[in-house]
This record gives structure tokens, sequence and C-alpha cells, in this order.
């Protein structure tokens, strides 16, 4: 554990924090808020809460020791749609590469559909269309030197490449760092992670570079019965006061190779501006054998709309005996 808070320090160290960063008074001061588009139905259900129970393809972007939990092939692909017909999409995949090491790699794409241009008059000078594009690569490894029988530990890394098209264009590049461990009590596990997301160079459009939406999480899961997943998390973004989230799945077994999940989730990012029915999650989810399907729903608040996402995933199983299924 030593080693865990050691590296824990040092990703934090260039978080050298204003005086108002992580606080109201910071709203508005990053750019690339794309970073922070969610890419997995499942996790949004949940609240967002969704760092220490991430496992598969997707912890690349929640976690990117969670990666270190996908069996042999996992795949995810994620649609969104939003107000004001801007669409999101995401998909990534991951694949092991030996015992105790999973690559992967991932691609999001937000179209922010037609917007008139104006002059300095107000004359219309034609459409254009806001577009953005990121790309990432993962790793996540078990850590077998700091598990023993009592708790296994992971670390991930993700590497990121953000381009923008507006009237002119942008890149940025960033990184995740995350840690996940598992404890073994007497009768359930308890999960713990440690995320800090969006580290490296901001967009600079004209004269000035934009700071990354960097932020903490810091998450909790545990099973007090096996069908139920609790989840909880703290997260502090560099550019707003901190918040939390919560989250619950229930998983029924419908028949042999098929199961059905409710989810339920509350996120207080949103409290303050859009009101309290905005900080609630809703979904399902079906698992036919490998393939699973999600569906996510998030209420706007003031705004009056709704957004739903959904997502497709693929998750091939080790090849194992049936004895050690078993057990």
């Amino acid at each position: 554990m030593k080693v865990i808070l050691a590296a824990c320090a040092i990703a934090l160290f260039p978080l050298s924090a204003g005086a108002s960063d992580f606080g109201r008074a910071a709203v508005g001061t990053a750019g690339s808020e794309f970073m922070l588009f969610d890419t997995s139905a499942r996790g949004i259900a949940m609240g967002g809460a969704y760092s220490a129970a991430t496992n598969d393809s997707s912890s690349l972007y929640w976690n990117p020791a969670g990666l270190s939990q996908v069996p042999r092939l996992s795949a995810t692909f994620l649609h969104a749609q939003y107000i004001a017909g801007v669409t999101y999409n995401a998909t990534s995949v991951a694949k092991r590469i030996n015992d105790s090491s999973v690559l992967a790699f991932g691609v999001r794409y937000l179209d922010a559909g037609a917007i008139t241009r104006t002059d300095i008059n107000g004359l219309s000078r034609g459409e254009f269309h806001p577009r953005s594009y990121l790309a990432e690569l993962g790793w996540g490894q078990s850590i077998y030197d700091l598990s023993d029988s009592e708790v296994d530990v992971a670390m991930g890394v993700t590497v990121k490449y953000m381009h923008t098209d507006l009237l002119e264009h942008a890149n940025a590049y960033g990184g995740d760092f995350g840690v996940h461990s598992r404890f073994y009590g007497t009768t359930q596990t308890y999960d713990v992670s440690v995320v800090i997301q969006n580290l490296g160079i901001g967009q600079k459009f004209d004269q000035v570079r934009d700071t990354l939406p960097t932020r903490l999480r810091f998450g909790g899961g545990v099973r007090p019965i096996k069908p139920l997943l609790l989840t909880i998390e703290g997260i502090a973004p560099i550019n707003d006061a901190p918040y939390g989230a919560a989250g619950m799945e229930y998983t029924v077994d419908i028949q042999k190779n098929i199961q059905g999940a409710v989810r339920a989730g509350l996120n207080s990012l949103t409290y303050d501006s859009l009101g309290l029915t905005s900080i609630l999650n809703f979904g399902f989810g079906l698992k036919l054998s490998d393939l699973s399907f999600d569906y996510a729903f998030t209420p706007a608040g003031a705004i009056g709309a709704q957004i739903h996402r959904i997502s497709l995933s693929f998750n091939l199983p080790a090849k194992i005996s049936r004895r050690y299924r078993e057990r």
C-alpha cells in the first residue's frame, strides 16, 4: 500500500492548484469538456459511481486499472442523444496480452450539429459544424507483488489525443492514472479505487491555451448480497466544487445464459444549476451469453428534456475448465 500511496502522490504533483481551483469560482476555467463525457450506459445509470466497479473495455475511461479484470477480450459501443441535436458515440476494445496485462484502444466522437454563424453585426454567414474527436490507448496491470490472499491490487494508465474542429482547429494531449484494490472479507469483497483524469496539455484556439478538465475520483463498492452491487464515489474537478455520486445494481438470472439488471444512481454535479430531478439516473441491462445491452435515462431537470444512452458490449470469457468455473 505504500507503493500505491507513493504513486498517487507522484501523479498528484502536477496539480498545483490555484486558490480558485476546485471550487465554484473555477467554473468555466477549463476547456476540452468533451473529455468528461461518460462512455458506458451501465456506469451512467449508476450515477457515475463506477470507477471501483468497472471491469470491461470502458474502463479505459472510468479507471484504466479496471482493464486488468478483462478475462480475454472486451468491446463496448455507446450512443448518446443529447439536447439540441448533439450526438455522441464512443467505442473501445480491450485484449488480454498475458496473465497480468491488458491492452485497450478507444475512440470517441462528438457532433454538435449545424450552427448558424453570425458576424459582429448579427448577420448570417452560413453554417458550421463543431466536432470533436478523441483517441486513447490504455494499459491495465495486475500488481502481484502487492497482492496476497486478502487483497488484489491493479494499476492502469491511459494516454489521449483530442482534436476539435470549430471555425479554428485545436489539439489536446492528456492522460489518466488509476489504482484499484479488492479486499476479501469473510463473507464479501470490497472494492476501492483512486483515479486521476485528464492530466496534460489543453487546447489553444487563439492566444491562450486552455486548462484540461483535470479531476480526481475516489470510489468504493461492495456486494452485501450476491445480486446487489452498491457503489459510492467522490469527485473533485479542478473547474468546479467537489461533488458526490452513489449507485446500485440488482441482477437477476432469467434463464441459463440470460441475465437482467436494474440500476439507479444519484449524481449531485448538476443540483445547483438544473435542480433536484437532474441528479437522478435510471437504467437496465440485459445480458445474453457474452453480449450485453444497457440503457441509461437521465432527466435534464430545469431544461425540460431527457438524455438517453444505449451501449452494447461483448465480453469473451477466459478459457477455463468447468471445474474451475464451479469453484
